[in-house]
């Protein structure tokens, strides 16, 4: 009788080059699926290919930092993608006829944005994931957004939010309170709750929540590993304090 040896776990290391790779790839092809598609006359779908490539790079991003290594430049290319999807919509629709939620894709621009800022380069943010007001986390995380970079907070955004804080009391609400606590918190408080907020991180890996109603990045499963939480970190930049013990906060001026 023969028995089938089970493949070896794949390191961290090894999880970071695989999936780097595939984004590399993906990259690479982004270009001509798009020219294809507007030689089709796909232009919804051509543009909603430039938000993946957005989504892309970002997602190069979250990965370098989270690895250690300086995520500056993949920024800027998120940045350039970012900048070429808006003339490409310009170009293609002058009329503006397909509405930008149209096209958002499945890009985490909560996430975009705010790599923006945190490189010194903020963008105002025209895009949001469809439906926005109707999902918890989208909404948590577009009004951070905002309290965190200093713009207002649209009224029907803020109502939303009361209302979900009003309603729930799982870890995706319970973070909020915490990171709006960090808003307003001074020293020495600050420092145990930041850690506090960063530690409840791994506690995402198995919650259904963040499988099905959060992005990608949001830390579920494999994403627990490679992505930041980058509200925590945008959080600890605004108030300028300089932490270094988790992966989490943002190092790079």
């Amino acid at each position: 009788m023969f028995f089938r040896r089970k493949p070896k776990p794949e390191t961290l290391p090894e999880k970071f080059s695989r999936v780097l790779a595939f984004k590399a790839e993906m990259i690479a092809s982004a270009p001509g699926r798009i020219r294809q598609l507007v030689n089709a006359g796909d232009i919804r779908l051509a543009l909603e290919n430039h938000s993946h490539l957005v989504a892309d790079w970002s997602d190069v991003v979250v990965m370098q930092w989270r690895r250690g290594d300086d995520p500056r430049p993949a920024i800027g290319q998120t940045r350039q993608a970012y900048r070429a999807m808006l003339a490409e919509r310009d170009r293609l629709d002058p009329e503006h006829a397909i509405a930008l939620s149209a096209i958002a894709g499945i890009t985490d621009w909560d996430l975009v944005y705010s790599l923006f800022w945190l490189n010194n380069e903020p963008a105002e943010p025209l895009l949001h994931i469809p439906r926005m007001l109707d999902e918890r986390y989208f909404a948590y995380a577009r009004y951070l957004l905002h309290r965190t970079t200093g713009s207002a907070v649209p009224d029907q955004l803020a109502e939303a939010v009361e209302r979900y804080k009003q309603s729930g009391s799982g870890l995706v609400d319970r973070n909020f309170s915490d990171l709006l606590a960090l808003l307003e918190a001074e020293e020495p408080a600050a420092g145990p709750l930041a850690a506090r907020i960063a530690a409840s991180w791994p506690k995402r890996r198995r919650l259904a929540f963040y499988n099905t109603s959060a992005p990608l990045n949001a830390g579920f499963d494999a994403s627990n590993d490679l992505a930041v939480d980058y509200q925590l970190a945008c959080i600890v930049h605004a108030r300028g304090w300089q932490f270094t013990d988790s992966p989490h906060y943002w190092q790079w001026g």
